[in-house]
């Protein structure tokens, strides 16, 4: 296979007034955190970091892999000039914030429900609730954190990285982790993804067929029926196209039996769907007729980690009429924390939670997306330090 390195994308440039007596090397990884590791590992903690940029490989970038690429400088420790710091404002701060992913305001005052807290805990009130997290959420996870401290016999003095550690956990055993899809050859497979506009439904379907068509070797077919959109199908079709796969598009209920049949014999449907309003009945009660038709065996409502709390909400309850079994999670790339989302979706005393399969990290087919992981969607549970994010959005 032909591979060429193809869209490159330029994120952030930062000017050093002279470069001569710098030591300056190049790092590429799968993350602008795993480069960063790298660069203070092999550069150490007084490397300045020159030029990011996105670069993605593959066959006109289709099919590819994106990698961050960092430039990073030393300056010589006999320089005059100074640290590099001095220089090109304060960047090596910036290296060092990416050893603590999550850094809070150093407020401690005191709100209602936090009493009780350890004042380590008090901040983190504030953020959570300042990222759209219930106070009774908040509360409640605080709470399983300042016990979970109590029960290993750590002080209330322990570092903010210890504190953040508990946090994690306490929000880890409310959340649901679902099984990802299972197939068999020659047992055939109706899997329907359902969920809101723009949620990138049309982008999952193409990474679980290139998946599961590439990497399983399983046979592949793919279903639309977001015929509200030509876009959407002309989309797919490409998908399909390039991945030799069979696809059918249906826009009534009695058209889905011939359809599902001219498919053939294969071990996996993908079903793909209009993004819907959950606060339109008539389209959910459409698409539930639809679905019905199709008899899926499993259905993933597919949610963004950009979105708010109470959009999550909403559309938990929206598509409640079409028995989701399972949640994938996109967009994860493009949020800048996870505690609202997550804060819509664990299992509490009012909802039983809903099973996370997958998560998906960028456009890229078929890289962008992995099975359901705790630890991956609670890495950026809170928004991490301004200056290295910035360095990451960019």
């Amino acid at each position: 296979m032909i591979r060429r390195v193809d869209d490159t994308r330029e994120t952030i440039s930062l000017p050093i007034e002279d470069k001569s007596s710098m030591h300056i090397r190049t790092f590429r990884a799968a993350s602008l955190h795993d480069a960063l590791a790298q660069i203070r590992e092999q550069m150490g903690p007084d490397a300045s970091v020159l030029h990011t940029r996105q670069v993605r490989d593959g066959w006109m970038g289709w099919l590819g892999r994106t990698y961050v690429e960092v430039t990073a400088g030393l300056r010589d420790a006999s320089d005059p000039a100074g640290p590099p710091a001095d220089r090109a404002g304060g960047v090596d701060s910036r290296l060092a914030s990416q050893s603590s992913l999550s850094v809070f305001s150093p407020h401690n005052s005191a709100v209602a429900g936090d009493s009780g807290l350890p004042p380590q805990l008090k901040p983190y009130r504030d953020e959570l609730i300042a990222v759209g997290v219930e106070e009774r959420t908040a509360d409640r996870w605080l709470s399983a954190t300042a016990s979970f401290a109590a029960n290993v016999g750590e002080s209330s003095s322990e570092s903010i990285d210890r504190w953040i550690d508990h946090l994690r956990r306490s929000v880890a055993r409310e959340l649901r982790i679902g099984s990802p899809i299972r197939t068999q050859p020659g047992d055939r497979r109706v899997v329907a993804l359902v969920g809101p506009t723009g949620v990138g439904k049309t982008t999952t379907v193409a990474k679980l067929a290139a998946g599961f068509r590439i990497e399983a070797r399983r046979r592949v077919g793919l279903l639309t029926i977001d015929t509200f959109r030509i876009a959407a199908v002309q989309q797919l079709k490409a998908y399909a196209e390039i991945m030799d796969l069979p696809m059918e598009v249906v826009e009534k209920p009695d058209q889905m039996s011939s359809a599902l049949h001219r498919l053939g014999d294969v071990d996996l449907i993908l079903i793909d769907t209009a993004g819907r309003s959950p606060r339109s009945d008539a389209r959910i009660d459409q698409l539930v007729e639809l679905l019905r038709s199709a008899q899926p065996d499993e259905t993933h409502l597919v949610l963004s980690a950009t979105s708010s709390r109470s959009t999550i909400q909403a559309a938990l309850e929206g598509f409640a009429p079409v028995r989701p079994t399972a949640a994938i999670m996109t967009k994860l790339d493009e949020a800048a924390c996870t505690a609202g989302v997550v804060s819509a979706i664990v299992a509490t005393d009012r909802f039983p939670g809903i099973p996370l399969s997958y998560m998906t990290n960028g456009q890229q087919v078929p890289d962008d997306i992995s099975t359901a992981d705790v630890d991956s969607l609670l890495s950026r549970l809170l928004p991490i330090q301004a200056g290295f994010s910035q360095l990451e959005a960019a």
